[in-house]
């Protein structure tokens, strides 16, 4: 076997760990801006780039679980849970002098970040569709509830005789 070959040399698991978390901060950097853009999309109702987000944000994410699972068997081998408590227990136990917990602080901010940026865009696309299935039952006649303004600026239900868009 070749000594330059880059399999005669692996690094230590804590250079790996720290690898897999850099690319983890990456990969969520990247899923905000796709979620950023996906608001952008969201917004002005373009379709086309909602869909073409979407797919990239499956695909950001699939690596991300990638990723997490390769720093879950490290905590493992290190006989410690993949919880808060154990991550601090390993990160005392590497003695990475913070690097690795700055890292992983990095990517905790960026997570919840994007969990905010989701749950927001989750809101929008419920707002929409609320109105867009009123809007639907008005034009069907089916919204009991909507009213009209009289000559004097005052509501008035609709009269059950009244047409509905479509009938007009």
């Amino acid at each position: 076997m070749d000594r330059a070959s880059p399999k005669t040399t692996l690094p230590n698991p804590t250079a790996q760990f720290a690898q897999s978390l850099k690319i983890s901060i990456q990969l969520m950097g990247d899923l905000e801006t796709a979620m950023l853009e996906e608001t952008r999309a969201i917004e002005t109702r373009d379709t086309d780039s909602l869909l073409r987000i979407l797919a990239s944000k499956k695909d950001l994410v699939a690596q991300l679980e990638e990723e997490t699972l390769r720093q879950r068997h490290w905590v493992a081998l290190a006989r410690h849970p993949f919880t808060p408590a154990g991550m601090t227990k390993f990160f005392a136990g590497v003695g990475d002098e913070g690097q690795l917990l700055g890292l992983w602080s990095i990517l905790r901010e960026s997570s919840t970040r994007c969990d905010r940026m989701n749950r927001s865009n989750a809101r929008l696309i419920e707002r929409d569709r609320k109105r867009i299935a009123t809007s639907l039952r008005i034009l069907s006649g089916d919204d009991g509830a909507s009213a009209t303004y009289n000559p004097r600026g005052r509501t008035e239900s609709a009269s059950p005789r009244s047409r509905t868009f479509s009938q007009a």
